[in-house]
């Protein structure tokens, strides 16, 4: 097979990453590229071959960086936003139910809402546990990449770094 562009490149390493997160076997990884790829079939030398690279520890770590160092971090910050916002949307909508008259209050509703509120607070109070966690994370990251040079998980901790 030539040599491929980026694009291909990665679409094949796409497909092949999706072979090996669903456990496919070598038939069903073969016949899925050959549906899912549009430039031709491969090669099972080249599947081996990918699939090989894309398991290997260089490779991982890459991956593991850059979702450390950004996806992660970013996802978990959208995470707790989200919460947030459900909380606040549920406080307003539980003031406006206890404002009605006795006659037209859903006493019902009312601990539902409470209910949802205590359970989104308490995944907030969790995903803010984390925090540490990620730092933690993001400072092994660090240091596997730049050595004794490297932030301390304090360092991301304690410099508002999340906010």
């Amino acid at each position: 097979m030539a040599r491929l562009n980026k694009d291909r490149s990665l679409l094949l390493d796409k497909l092949i990453g999706d072979c090996v997160a669903y456990n496919l076997t070598l038939a069903e990884s073969m016949e899925y590229i050959k549906r899912e790829y549009p430039y031709g079939q491969i090669k099972e030398r080249v599947f081996f071959r990918r699939k090989r690279k894309l398991n290997s520890e260089e490779t991982a770590m890459s991956w593991l960086s850059e979702f450390g160092r950004v996806g992660f971090v970013q996802l978990h910050k959208k995470i707790t936003n989200d919460i947030r916002v459900q909380i606040d949307d549920s406080l307003h909508r539980l003031y406006e139910e206890k404002q009605k008259p006795a006659k037209e209050r859903d006493d019902h509703l009312i601990l539902k809402i409470k209910k949802h509120i205590n359970e989104s607070s308490d995944l907030l109070a969790n995903l803010a546990a984390g925090s540490p966690v990620i730092a933690g994370l993001k400072a092994k990251i660090d240091k596997y990449q730049n050595g004794d040079s490297a932030r301390t998980v304090e360092d991301y901790y304690n410099k508002d770094y999340w906010h």
